[in-house]
C-alpha cells in the first residue's frame, strides 16, 4: 500500500538529514503493486454500492485530487450481488446521470457534504434492492478478464441501552458523548460506530481513535465508554484544534453498526497500516477478496440513537 512507500520517504529524509558528515548513499525505492481495489457497502434499508479503483505507485504524478479520483477508477466488464439465490446485476451509474434527489441520496450513503465541481464518479450501485437483517450477500465483479468474489452478512442489530453528554473541558463547554452498551452473550460480536453533528454541520463519519471493535474482553457484559467525533477527508480544513470535541448544545446521531469478522479485519488492519512509524514492517492489509483482489465488500447491521448534549 501507498503507506509502506510514505515510510521509505521518511527514513530517506532522516537519511539525507546526516549526509553532511557522512556518505552519499543511494535508495531505490521499490515500485507499488498495483492492484484492483473494492470499496463495497450495504446497510439494513439501504442501497449497495460499490467503486471500483486501481491502486497506484505513490510517486505517480497527478495534478488535481479530481484527476487523481477519476484517473483511478475502474470499469468493470459485470458486477452483481447474490442474496437467497437471486443474482442481481449491478448498475453503472455517473454523478451527471443522477437526478437531483438520487444525487442528495448518493451524498449521504458515501458520507460526503458536495461533490467536488467537475468531478464525474461513477459507480456500481442497485437503487432498488435494500440491505435486511440476517441476510447474506455474495459479490461478484467481472474485471479485466478477471473474477472477483466476497461474501459479507447483515446481522442482527444490537442498540445501545443509553448515551449521556459529559463536560471535559468545563471552562469550554467542551466534552465526548458516553455510551452504555450491553452485549450478547457468547456471540462474538463485532462493532463499527459513527457520529453526525447536526449542530455542527460534520456528515456522518467513524468515530475517532478506532471504529472497529469486538466484545473478546467483554462478551455479555455492559461497559460504558465515551466516543469522540473524527476528522474526514470530505469535511477536514486542517486548522479546527477542538474537531473531536462535542459541545454543550449539540444534537449529535450516534450510529453503532454490527459487522462480520471479515469486515472487522479489514478495519483492523486499515488502523494499524495507518499508525505505522518509519522504522515499522511492513502490515498487510487484509481483504475478503478472493483472486488477489483488494478492499472490502462490508455489510452492516445499524441501529441509530440521536442525543442533545446537555448535562
Amino acid at each position: 500500500m501507498n503507506r509502506q512507500i510514505a515510510s521509505f520517504v521518511v527514513l530517506l529524509g532522516i537519511l539525507l538529514g546526516f549526509s553532511s558528515c557522512e556518505k552519499v548513499l543511494d535508495i531505490n525505492l521499490p515500485d507499488g503493486v498495483e492492484g484492483i481495489v473494492f470499496e463495497g457497502y450495504i446497510e439494513n434499508g439501504t442501497f449497495p454500492y460499490v467503486i471500483i479503483s486501481r491502486s497506484s505507485n505513490y510517486f505517480s504524478p497527478i495534478e488535481t485530487a479530481i484527476d487523481a479520483i477519476v484517473n483511478s477508477l475502474v470499469d468493470a466488464d459485470s458486477v452483481f450481488i447474490t442474496v437467497d439465490g437471486n443474482r442481481i446485476a449491478m448498475d453503472r451509474v455517473c454523478l451527471s446521470q443522477l437526478t437531483p434527489e438520487e444525487q442528495e441520496l448518493a451524498l449521504t450513503q458515501l458520507g460526503f457534504e458536495s461533490f467536488p465541481p467537475g468531478l464525474e464518479l461513477c459507480i456500481y450501485l442497485k437503487f432498488s434492492l435494500s440491505g435486511e437483517f440476517g441476510k447474506t450477500y455474495r459479490m461478484t465483479a467481472y474485471v479485466e478478464g478477471q473474477e472477483y468474489n466476497a461474501v459479507t452478512t447483515i446481522g442482527q442489530p444490537v442498540e445501545l441501552d443509553s448515551l449521556w453528554y459529559k463536560d471535559e473541558l468545563p471552562l469550554d463547554s467542551l466534552g465526548s458523548i458516553w455510551v452504555r452498551l450491553q452485549d450478547p452473550p457468547g456471540v462474538g460480536q463485532f462493532y463499527y460506530m459513527w457520529t453526525e453533528n447536526l449542530t455542527q454541520g460534520k456528515s456522518m463519519a467513524p468515530i475517532d481513535g478506532g471504529a472497529s471493535f469486538g466484545d473478546r474482553l467483554f462478551d455479555g457484559q455492559s461497559i460504558d465508554f465515551n466516543i469522540f467525533q473524527s476528522r474526514t477527508l470530505a469535511n477536514d480544513n486542517g486548522l479546527d484544534e477542538e474537531y473531536y470535541w462535542f459541545r454543550e448544545g449539540d444534537t449529535v446521531i450516534v450510529k453503532l453498526g454490527i459487522i462480520d469478522q471479515g469486515v472487522y479485519d479489514f478495519w483492523e488492519s486499515v488502523d494499524a497500516a495507518s499508525n505505522l512509524n518509519p522504522f515499522s514492517s511492513p502490515t498487510p492489509v487484509f481483504s475478503n477478496f478472493d483472486n488477489g483482489g483488494r478492499g472490502v465488500w462490508s455489510g452492516y447491521a445499524t441501529s441509530v440513537d440521536t442525543i442533545i448534549c446537555t448535562k
